[in-house]
């Protein structure tokens, strides 16, 4: 939409404009001045060289299909650390032991334990925690966090890369027993066993 600017009256006195068509007048001049703007851009655009631009580059390396399942867990699979590459399992397990309490009594996600819980121990404990949930509801009782202290930690290696162990912790009202098995898998400790007596 064009707007064209007024024609001057007769008296051809530029203060007897209205301030309408003042407004118009700069919108007017505004607008030719945008469209010059962007013509002059879209000559430089085509003025460049095609020489001037980038060369492709090309991959001349050959793609490696993996096709023996054992050739496949060597690369992708699980990897087993030796417990000499792995740092001190104390804290790993108390906070742990910590976690799987606080999932259970429904004051903690467990997809915060996620990343310290093989997939199989993960599904579990899920599975625990909403039949937990589902006994409060029954119940009529909320969840309410516990101040949790561990009282003990016993660890035992029986191979190379693996710490099996149990973390006593205390309430207010009651002392759990968590026992927990650490694996050493990808450079860091999980937990591939996990039961709460």
């Amino acid at each position: 939409m064009s707007i064209e600017a007024p024609e001057p009256s007769n008296e051809g006195n530029a203060a007897n404009l209205q301030p309408e068509n003042i407004k118009q007048i700069k919108k007017v001049k505004k607008t030719k001045k945008l469209d010059k703007a962007r013509d002059l851009d879209a000559s430089k655009k085509l003025e460049i060289d095609k020489d001037q631009a980038p060369p492709k580059r090309e991959f001349n390396a050959k793609r490696r299909n993996v096709t023996n399942p054992i050739e496949s867990d060597e690369f992708f699979g699980e990897q087993y650390s030796s417990t000499a590459d792995l740092p001190d399992p104390a804290e790993s397990l108390k906070a742990l032991a910590t976690g799987v309490i606080e999932v259970i009594s429904g004051t903690r996600q467990v997809d915060q334990l996620a990343r310290w819980l093989s997939d199989d121990v993960y599904q579990r404990l899920q599975l625990r925690a909403r039949k937990a949930q589902a006994q409060r509801v029954e119940q009529g009782v909320s969840a309410h966090y516990q101040n949790l202290s561990v009282g003990g930690l016993r660890t035992s290696s029986p191979r190379d890369g693996v710490i099996e162990s149990v973390v006593l912790l205390n309430s207010k009202t009651r002392t759990r027993a968590v026992t927990i098995r650490l694996e050493g898998i990808n450079s860091r400790w999980r937990a591939t066993s996990v039961s709460v007596l």
